[in-house]
C-alpha cells in the first residue's frame, strides 16, 4: 500500500481510492489501462531485444518502461524545480 502518512487528507483519500481500484483489478484479473505522470531524468537501458528507458524522480524512485508505452511527454527546463516548461 502507498505511504500516505505525511500527505494532506485530500491526497491521502485519493491515494486510497486509487489503491482500492488497483487492488480490485489485480484480484479479479481485469485488464486495466493506467496513465502515469512522472517527472524526472531519463536514461536509456539497452536490452538485447530493444530498448527500455529508466526515469528517476527527484525523490529517487525509478520507473522503467518501453518507449511504445509513452503517449505524450513534456520537456522541463534544466531546473526541475522551477516549474517552467520548455518550448514545444
Amino acid at each position: 500500500m502507498a505511504d500516505i502518512a505525511h500527505e494532506p487528507d485530500e491526497t491521502a483519500s485519493f491515494v486510497l481510492d486509487v489503491s482500492t481500484r488497483l487492488s480490485e483489478a489485480a484480484r479479479t484479473g481485469a485488464p486495466l489501462e493506467v496513465m502515469l505522470v512522472v517527472r524526472g531524468r531519463v536514461e536509456p537501458v539497452p536490452r538485447r531485444n530493444g530498448h527500455r528507458w529508466r526515469l528517476r524522480t527527484t525523490r529517487g524512485h525509478v520507473v522503467t518502461f518501453r518507449p511504445e508505452f509513452v503517449v505524450a511527454f513534456n520537456g522541463v527546463s534544466g531546473d526541475e524545480h522551477s516549474g517552467t516548461k520548455s518550448p514545444r
